[in-house]
């Protein structure tokens, strides 16, 4: 069987945590997881702008049930840093494990099979590319020799067709979640030192048989704790050689003084827009969100905000501009209202609906009532916080009273499910997995849009049934399940066309900016051997970390004034609150953002998103049919 490199779309999403984009970073699937200082905005932005359809590699007779069989062949001789072999049983059980905790890739899965000790065969019964990304890309083998009672009991329930939330998989999951494994068994070239975590740093040692550690310059990586704002004094003294936070324009103006710091901007794939909540008069005319969206300078919005990290959105096409002209026709381009800035039309679109003006130049709605609106926004998300404020300044410029009011960015999921707020500032631009259906699923589907809820959490309440570009009424949830569904992307993008046009017209969310990066990068006081920043690498961003592919295959170097350790940052759980084993919601290892996860766990295969690939990282190959 031949392998078949399974190609999809190019468009860049990183995680940023800290003060920047909150999107949980690729680790194990529901543990929630890539001169004077020059900000670097020529790595290339080019993406592939034709979506290719996946042929299978070989015809032939598949399950009942199946609709695709993805096989992985694993790289013989890969160890665990307890001795053990990697296997087709590591992979397996981690599968098991998954389908006891519900997680999200077996709602495209009907089994896991291994065929031999390095072949396992996924069959696939619900084809997507977030199931092709969930496996090839997002999900880290777990140790058998560690976690191997519960991987086999979940296989035995499994087998025995038992439900995963039948008590007796409510307790085996208890069961796991109790378990407090006092090592960390790791397959990649880097290790937790668990004897000198503290709240300050923690210390990734040498694992001396992991992947490619022969290859790995570092003898270990120090991991500063911190969010953006204690990250700053450490970038300023020439203690970070790499961070994924989201600088403020005024901290890179600082690094701007530094010879040897420079800042890669990339696009990430993410960016924040405003949710109009339905519920609340008169959010819900289209009228006045139409009226928002020419009113709202994007371009300064996304400059105030971000400074040259910030690109607003031209095509209000529901998803990143970057992906346009791959997905949608040339007739739906030229259809979309690219809403730019006129305040005129704005007052058009209220008189048309009969607002008004009062003496004080406030608007009123058609009974009356002075427009009162409040934005609410994680407070502790800065280039979300600068977007609200921004934006509320030049709303009431025009004259509708907008007042700003934050919240802990841990109630998020909790205020979007009940859609208590007036409007949301959260995520318009959502692009992992790579597919325009991840956008739209976001912020159209449930729990976060839910108006056929019986439970009260309508989250934004807007309408599913619709009416699409040709007139006919159309249910959302039937497209957004047509825009997903199997690997044939020239059968999606109907669906998709249709979502970008109702969307455009009706903006139950108006994206504001795609946020690019702010990564600092350190060059020459401990690390050198930085591919140019105009390499196609840059392209992956953090989803498809360029800094891990580069320490794992040791091209970054020890410099001259260099001690052998490689020094990062990021928020990780603070002692004693967190636990070594890689199934919780507090487990260290996978909270320790990029590059660390990836160097204790690196992926099976990276998407390499400049020539739109899945290549091999640990995994050997695989193959589609």
């Amino acid at each position: 069987m031949r392998t078949h490199k399974f190609l999809i779309l190019v468009v860049l999403l990183a995680l940023v945590l800290g003060a920047c984009t909150p999107v949980a970073t690729e680790v194990p699937t529901e543990v929630v997881t890539e001169a004077p200082t020059e900000v670097v905005t020529e790595a290339p932005t080019e993406v592939a702008t034709e979506v290719p359809t996946a042929v299978p590699t070989e015809a032939g007779p598949l399950p009942e049930g199946v609709a695709n069989i993805l096989t992985i062949n694993l790289t013989p001789g890969l160890k665990w840093s307890d001795g053990t072999e990697l296997t087709a049983k590591d992979l397996v059980g981690t599968y098991n494990i998954y389908w006891l905790q519900k997680a999200s890739v077996w709602t495209y899965l009907k089994d896991v099979v291994a065929v031999d000790d390095y072949t396992v065969e996924f069959w696939i019964s619900n084809p997507s590319p977030r199931a092709l990304r969930l496996i090839l890309r997002a999900n880290q083998p777990a140790p058998y020799s560690q976690y191997s009672k519960w991987m086999d009991e979940a296989a035995k329930m499994r087998a025995d067709g038992k439900a995963a939330d039948s008590d007796e998989g409510k307790a085996l999951l208890d069961d796991l979640y109790a378990f407090k494994p006092e090592t960390l068994v790791v397959y990649g070239p880097y290790v937790i030192d668990t004897e000198g975590v503290t709240e300050a740093q923690l210390e990734l040692l040498k694992n001396p048989t992991g992947y490619n550690a022969d290859k790995v310059a570092f003898e270990k990586v120090l991991l500063y704790y911190g969010e953006t704002a204690a990250s700053v004094p450490l970038v300023l003294s020439n203690e970070i050689d790499y961070s994924t936070h989201g600088y403020t324009p005024s901290d890179v103006e600082q690094f701007q003084t530094m010879e040897n710091i420079k800042i890669l901007t990339g696009p990430t794939g993410t960016g924040p827009g405003l949710w109009f909540n339905q519920n609340v008069y008169p959010l819900n005319k289209k009228e006045v969100r139409q009226a928002f969206a020419y009113i709202i300078n994007r371009e300064e919005n996304a400059t105030v905000a971000m400074g040259p990290a910030g690109r607003a959105i031209e095509y209000e096409a529901g998803f990143t501009d970057l992906q346009v002209d791959a997905w949608l026709t040339d007739e739906t381009r030229n259809a979309l209202n690219k809403y730019e800035t006129d305040w005129t039309k704005a007052e058009e679109l209220l008189t048309g609906i009969g607002f008004t003006k009062n003496a004080d130049g406030k608007w009123l709605d058609d009974t009356g009532t002075l427009i009162d609106i409040e934005l609410w926004v994680p407070a502790d998300f800065a280039d979300y916080l600068g977007a609200a404020e921004n934006a509320a300044q030049q709303l009431n410029a025009f004259g509708i009273t907008t007042t700003v009011r934050g919240y802990p960015s841990a109630e998020r999921a909790t205020t979007q499910k009940e859609g208590k707020y007036d409007i949301l500032v959260d995520l318009s631009i959502y692009y992992n997995p790579p597919h325009p259906f991840t956008s739209f699923n976001y912020y159209l589907n449930t729990p976060r849009n839910a108006p056929e809820a019986t439970d009260g959490n309508l989250g934004m309440n807007w309408s599913w049934k619709q009416v699409g570009p040709d007139g006919a009424e159309v249910y959302i949830p039937d497209l957004l399940t047509a825009a997903s569904t199997g690997f044939d992307f020239e059968a999606q993008k109907p669906a998709i066309n249709t979502l970008a046009r109702i969307v455009n017209e009706e903006l139950p969310v108006l994206a504001m900016f795609e946020r690019y990066s702010t990564d600092v990068v350190n060059e020459g006081t401990r690390v050198i051997g930085w591919r140019p920043f105009e390499d196609q690498i840059y392209q992956n961003n953090q989803a498809d970390l360029y800094i891990a592919i580069q320490l794992l295959n040791g091209e970054l170097k020890v410099s001259d004034t260099g001690d052998g350790t490689f020094h990062t940052i990021y928020p990780y759980p603070q002692p004693p609150n967190y636990d070594l084993n890689i199934f919780t919601t507090s487990s260290l290892p996978s909270l320790c953002g990029n590059p660390s996860y990836n160097l204790m766990f690196p992926p099976l295969f990276y998407y390499m998103w400049a020539s739109a690939e899945y290549v091999p990282a640990v995994a050997a190959s695989y193959s589609l049919r």
